[in-house]
């Protein structure tokens, strides 16, 4: 698979070479959506492991039922699960920003970990390239002048058809936006410590994503990310562990400030959620 401005290959990468170091027997991938980007190349690169992608949206579920199938991948809509059961790891790749209460989203996927089980937790940076260029093209998008500048690039480039394989076919903005202290306040407070990490990408989404032209520029935007501070990259990738014994003095409990609450409204205002 090619890499993109978004580091789509290196989070394969990232997950495979955990997948290839514990060999679990069981994974699951909550919030899969239509599992192109992760699911499915995992399950063809580890046939011996057995995955299930659960979403919420069904009609992502059934794109992914209805394009996909192997005798180690299964798909479902979470409505549709009573149990989901035990697994050796679980992948939350892209999902912690979307849910209502990311907290209980954390408990809830540490009482489905298996004994010696660990949790893979990817998510963009609340405070990163991305997310501020994503605020800036919202802030288009309502004013009106996105449709305007969208109508004269297509006046003089024309409309090009461009193949794109989505993680969803769902409408789900971001409704949380995690600093890289926050983020790691979550995990500790809800008993996981941090067992591995990696950047993505240092920059992309919108504006970014029409530079990098290059696998060349895309490679080096991939790999320079690597030796920069947490704070400056617009992605994460996290390989949580579960605590026995969490510290006695845990962060404070998680609140959206007020950064996130408007950041959140303007989403759902973009979205016509409101």
């Amino acid at each position: 698979m090619l890499e993109d401005s978004y580091g789509i290959a290196k989070r394969i990468e990232f997950v495979a070479g955990i997948l290839g170091s514990s060999r679990p027997a069981r994974v699951l991938d909550i919030g899969c959506g239509t599992g192109s980007n992760l699911t499915v190349p995992l399950a063809r690169r580890f046939p011996e492991t057995n995955f299930l992608g659960v979403d919420s949206d069904r009609t992502s579920i059934d794109y992914a039922n209805q394009e996909y199938s192997a005798n180690n991948l299964s798909f479902r809509v979470r409505e549709d699960v009573e149990d989901l059961g035990q697994f050796d790891l679980i992948i939350a790749s892209e999902v912690i920003e979307h849910v209502e209460a990311p907290d209980d989203f954390l408990v809830f996927l540490r009482s489905h970990l298996a004994p010696g089980g660990r949790l893979v937790v990817t998510l963009p940076n609340g405070w990163g390239p991305f997310e501020l260029t994503s605020l800036f093209e919202t802030l288009l998008h309502l004013s009106g002048l996105y449709a305007i500048l969208r109508a004269l690039k297509r006046r003089l480039r024309g409309n090009p058809l461009v193949n794109v394989t989505v993680d969803t076919l769902a409408i789900s903005p971001h409704i949380n936006f995690f600093s890289h202290g926050e983020i790691n306040n979550l995990f500790a407070r809800q008993g996981f410590r941090v067992a591995g990490y990696r950047p993505r990408t240092l920059l992309c989404g919108f504006g970014f994503d029409q530079l990098m032209a290059s696998q060349r520029v895309i490679l080096w935007n991939s790999r320079w990310v690597d030796r920069l501070p947490p704070p400056l990259a617009s992605a994460w990738m996290f390989l949580l562990s579960p605590e026995d014994n969490p510290t006695a003095q845990l962060p404070p409990p998680f609140r959206r400030g007020l950064y996130a609450r408007l950041r959140r409204y303007l989403n759902e205002k973009r979205w016509h959620l409101r």
